[in-house]
This record gives C-alpha cells, sequence and structure tokens, in this order.
C-alpha cells in the first residue's frame, strides 16, 4: 500500500469483539444478549447525537465461527471434501449471528445493513486482497450502517481461508480512510498478560511500531483459529505505521462504547505512530 490519503473525518469503523457479545468461554453457539441489547442502545444514542457520522460495524464470531471453522479444519486450507461442507455450516452460523446483531440495532434505531464477505473478499495466503470496497461506500453514503464480521471466504493460495473480523476491520480502516478505528473487547485494552488470570498483569497504554518489539502480550484460552492476540497487535501496529491510529477499549462496561463513539480517546489502549 501507498500513503494513506485524506482521511474520511466522520468515518469510525468498530470492530465488536465476538467475546463481548457471544458467551464465548462456553465454546458453544449462544449470544450474550444482555450485552448486544446494551451496545446496540449505546450505537443508536451515539448516531442519534451525531447523525454527520458514517459508521462500519465488524462484529467477532466467538463460537460462532471458530467452533465450526475448527471442527472442519478449514483453517488449514482446502484438503478435502468434508471441508466442503464445513464451509456452508460455518457460514451459516455466522450469517445468523450477524441476522441477529442487524436486528438488535434496527431495533434501537440503528439503520443497520448486515454485508457478507465471502460474496466479494478473495484472500491470498490468508491475506485479503480484494473486497467491493466501492459498494461499502456507496451503502455509507446513503446513509445505511453497514455491519459485517468474520467470514470463510475463497484463497487464491490455499483454497480457502479464514478471514478475521480483526483482519477485516484494519482492512476497511485504510483503504476507505476512516478517521477512527474502535477495537471493543471485554478487558480494558492490552495487557503484559491475561487480566483475568493473572492479578500482576499490567494494562500497556501505548503502542508503536518502536515499543512493539520485546512487548510481551497476553492471550487468550478460548477456541480461536484466527491468529490470537499478537497477531492482531502486529497488524494493528503496521497499520500505525501507515497513519491509522486505533484504540482498544473495554465495551463490556458499560458507557464506555458510548463515550468512544462521542470522541473519547482516553480509554485503553492506543496504536499510533511514533
Amino acid at each position: 500500500m501507498g500513503s494513506l490519503l485524506k482521511s474520511r473525518d466522520n468515518l469510525v469503523v468498530l470492530k465488536i469483539g465476538g467475546s463481548v457479545i457471544t458467551k464465548k468461554e462456553d465454546d458453544t453457539p449462544e449470544i450474550n444478549r444482555p450485552n448486544l441489547n446494551r451496545i446496540a442502545d449505546e450505537i443508536g444514542k451515539v448516531m442519534s447525537n451525531r447523525p454527520e457520522i458514517k459508521l462500519i460495524i465488524i462484529h467477532g464470531a466467538g463460537p460462532f465461527g471458530h467452533l465450526y471453522a475448527k471442527r472442519y479444519d478449514l483453517q488449514l486450507g482446502l484438503q478435502s471434501d468434508r471441508q466442503i461442507k464445513g464451509i456452508g455450516v460455518t457460514h451459516r452460523w455466522m450469517e445468523w449471528l450477524n441476522h441477529e446483531v442487524v436486528k438488535t440495532l434496527q431495533k434501537n434505531g440503528v439503520k443497520a445493513m448486515p454485508f457478507q464477505p465471502s460474496a466479494g473478499g478473495i484472500m491470498s495466503d490468508g491475506k485479503l486482497v480484494q473486497f467491493p470496497l466501492n459498494v461499502v461506500e456507496k451503502f455509507l453514503d446513503l446513509g445505511l450502517v453497514i455491519v459485517s464480521h468474520g467470514d470463510v471466504l475463497l484463497d487464491n493460495r490455499t483454497g480457502i481461508g479464514i478471514l478475521s473480523g480483526d483482519h477485516l476491520a484494519p482492512y476497511l480502516a485504510y483503504n476507505l480512510r476512516a478517521n477512527r478505528l474502535i477495537l471493543g473487547t471485554d478487558v480494558d485494552g492490552v495487557f503484559t498478560a491475561d487480566p483475568k488470570k493473572d492479578p500482576n498483569a499490567k494494562l500497556v497504554k501505548d503502542i508503536t511500531p518502536n515499543t512493539l518489539e520485546g512487548l510481551k502480550i497476553g492471550g487468550s484460552n478460548s477456541t480461536d483459529v484466527t491468529g490470537g492476540m499478537a497477531r492482531k497487535i502486529s497488524e494493528l501496529v503496521g497499520l500505525a505505521d501507515k497513519g491509522v491510529a486505533s484504540e482498544i477499549i473495554n465495551i463490556a462496561k458499560p458507557g464506555r462504547l458510548y463515550k468512544a463513539l462521542m470522541g473519547d480517546r482516553m480509554q485503553g489502549t492506543l496504536i499510533h505512530k511514533a
């Protein structure tokens, strides 16, 4: 990619972690309804108060995607006929989750529009190389809020690949020149260890390309076929080096997402260019 074009001041890309809106630790396809309802309410209030915002929402998969992708070994690339069935099964579960997210947003006054990545996205050796950006832009210009998700995509090198929401969000933020990229999770930001298990885990407030090397990053033990925290941070640091800063905040805590979308950049971990 070349240098970043002038940003679209009102465009925000929001990634909603699967750990927040699903019961990810249970490894069963179940939605966390209280969290989803509250998050949709906060987004609805923001869009009512700041109608000038153009918003893209990417939600995580939780067990709806990871459990079935792992069951059919889709992360290994296309190797057997059994995986062909797994593509459809995994996608069906992701579409059902997306339907519920969109429906909940719409009930809270958000002009939400589902957007299926596998219909137009193509990967190459695990990297997203093609996506219908012009279609996304036209829907945004109509005043719709795009709601997309991780998916199973065609891959030019491996046959099939898993597109993570944590890969799609930075891709859209860069290529559509977003002003902000917000990643909502169930912890206060990036820690040196898993804060749910280690009381000595420390929050890392700032990460830059210069400080990434040697930084110890805590991870998660739940089923995830998309690379874990270290890969996500590495990708975000690469994005920061191209000029797009990102924020990781805890949207499991009431009010955090509302404040962030209203302009508060003082929460969680900021990943930016030095």
